[in-house]
């Protein structure tokens, strides 16, 4: 069929009964479809339509996230990754708030997908679903992953939830606090393979609370997990990294809170670990560098000042010597 002729009687495949047309698209993988759909904006619409059949639902919202072997859990997490590809190319016309709409309308009857609808040990439903955000979102600006976070709160009442168990006692709502912690962890935090882009979740889920109960909230989502574990201290670096994690203000704040109690030995010592986060996470030194000046600042005399410059260039020495000390005793 010539162009000339494609265009006087128009498409091929709008002479197809629809229902012969989604019998073409019954054969095809989803990712198949995905591709499909990226080839005109005629093609797009048809398979939106047909992806928003009853039957089509059925067939591939798989439902099935219980008592799985390792390789179908794996193999169902991939599907879920598929179909956040195929809903990232069929709905790419859309403006962002129509695509979540017709996106997530698909997936909010799903109960594994749902806060505190689902309490089975074994599931990988949020696993699944943070597949399938990760891959659709993969590539949007801080603005559209706002407006994401934003729908996703409005569609699970997350923070509501969130603020129930951070202004509670810890422990007292047990299974909440599992909820938000497998929620916010297995959907919005562990997909992201890189940590700026974990970062930019963890501030969203941080930034509606005061200090007090960011920290609640920290030990929620990377505490001990079962209620009868009493927490040991975390290693300095680990310590480092969350700060880095939660960003600038809220790790200038813990440091500079230290800092006008005269803890100089603990935070010079945080410092330090800090800078070798920002050197194994591939952060700039600048960071680190600005980090320490703000920090200098809260001193309100020089002799402070040059104590606590001190402080850091002894505690470099300190730590350089423990790294090599291990180093020749081979941990």
């Amino acid at each position: 069929m010539t162009r000339s002729r494609v265009k006087s009687s128009g498409s091929f495949f709008q002479k197809l009964p629809a229902e012969v047309f989604h019998m073409v698209l019954d054969k095809l993988s989803v990712l198949e479809i995905g591709v499909f759909s990226m080839v005109s904006k005629q093609i797009t619409s048809y398979v939106v339509d047909y992806i928003n059949t009853l039957a089509w639902k059925n067939k591939m919202i798989i439902q099935s996230f219980h008592h799985s072997t390792c390789h179908e859990q794996r193999s169902t997490i991939e599907h879920y990754r598929d179909l956040g590809l195929l809903f990232k190319r069929c709905t790419l016309l859309l403006p962002t708030k129509d695509r979540l709409k017709f996106i997530f309308s698909m997936f909010s009857q799903v109960p594994c997908f749902m806060l505190e609808q689902c309490s089975a040990l074994d599931c990988i439903g949020f696993s699944s679903y943070g597949a399938f955000l990760q891959t659709l979102i993969a590539g949007w600006d801080e603005l559209e992953c706002h407006r994401v976070f934003i729908f996703l709160c409005d569609l699970t009442n997350l923070l509501q939830k969130i603020e129930s168990v951070i202004t509670g006692k810890p422990g007292v709502r047990w299974y909440q606090e599992l909820q938000v912690r497998l929620f916010c962890r297995q959907v919005l935090l562990d997909p992201w393979p890189n940590r700026l882009e974990c970062q930019f979740w963890l501030v969203q889920l941080l930034k509606p609370w005061p200090m007090v109960s960011q920290a609640h909230l920290l030990f929620i989502l990377y505490g001990p997990l079962p209620p009868e574990v009493i927490p040991q201290p975390w290693h300095v670096e680990n310590v480092a990294r969350l700060l880095v994690l939660c960003g600038n203000n809220l790790c200038y704040t813990v440091l500079a809170s230290k800092a006008l109690n005269g803890r100089v030995l603990e935070i010079s010592r945080l410092i330090i670990f800090i800078i070798l986060v920002c050197e194994k996470d591939g952060y700039h030194m600048s960071w680190a560098v600005k980090l320490v000046q703000q920090i200098c600042k809260v001193f309100s005399t020089a002799p402070e000042k040059f104590c606590f410059i001190q402080h850091l260039e002894s505690m470099f020495s300190e730590v350089t010597r423990e790294f090599f000390e291990f180093s020749v005793a081979g941990k």
